[in-house]
């Protein structure tokens, strides 16, 4: 069997690195910190060389921001560069990311590292302002549609978008990270619980019940990563037979 070998083809490369170039040269032009937006409303934070999209005016006066800076550039500019993400703390651990106008809390900076945003820098804000923002989980996912909500530091695989809608979410909320970061994060089943004792496994588009501690112990779940969400979205993913 012979290999096909794929000659090397100068004007490719050239073109690749002229818009690697180009791209470098757009987001070098503007300042750690600085503030900018295209012809549309959404305005953007330059940090670590990533444009970071302030999603409203509740993030935009927790990062201590002034309007009056927002320099307004090209559309083509803005689209040449590099996405970020804002990622702050209040006094103390966790950290959140703001994703959509919620934050979604991890537990630790080595959690930033799991998702492969460690180069992302970490606002310092005030807790009071911090406390004011919408909570959510926070969702994300590869090249494909597979979402996976982040946990006790674990991915939990969503396996129906019928789930997702039941818990509240929409595809548009997960964050797109590496498919090398999500093969290599610690995975766990997502386990429910609403206000009962009653601990539910999803599987598919429906809940089982888990019906003894000593199963759950032996199919070898681990009660830190039961997720607590409300009566209504516990019922809103139909009932399927106990696990016994």
């Amino acid at each position: 069997m012979y290999k096909t070998v794929q000659k090397f083809n100068p004007r490719i490369y050239l073109l690749t690195i002229l818009l690697f170039l180009s791209v470098i040269n757009v987001t070098a032009q503007y300042k750690e910190g600085e503030l900018v937006k295209g012809s549309k409303d959404a305005v953007y934070l330059i940090s670590k060389g990533k444009a970071c999209w302030i999603p409203n005016e509740s993030v935009f006066n927790l990062l201590g921001l002034n309007w009056n800076k927002v320099k307004k550039i090209s559309d083509k500019d803005l689209a040449k560069m590099s996405k970020g993400l804002i990622i702050v703390k209040g006094k103390n651990e966790p950290l959140f990311i703001i994703n959509n106008g919620f934050a979604c809390k991890i537990a630790n900076a080595s959690m930033l590292k799991t998702l492969g945003l460690d180069n992302n820098f970490i606002w310092s804000v005030l807790d009071e302002k911090l406390n004011k923002l919408p909570q959510s989980q926070l969702l994300v996912k590869g090249n494909d549609a597979s979402v996976y909500l982040i946990y006790n530091s674990k991915a939990c695989w969503i396996p129906s978008a019928s789930v997702l809608k039941a818990l509240g979410y929409e595809m548009k909320m997960a964050i797109q990270i590496p498919d090398k970061e999500i093969i290599q994060m610690p995975k766990s089943q997502l386990l429910l619980r609403g206000s009962g004792e009653k601990i539910y496994r999803i599987e598919n588009d429906k809940r089982r019940w888990i019906n003894s501690a000593v199963l759950f112990t032996r199919l070898g779940y681990d009660w830190n990563s039961v997720l607590t969400v409300s009566d209504a979205q516990l019922k809103n993913i139909p009932e399927g037979e106990p696990l016994k």
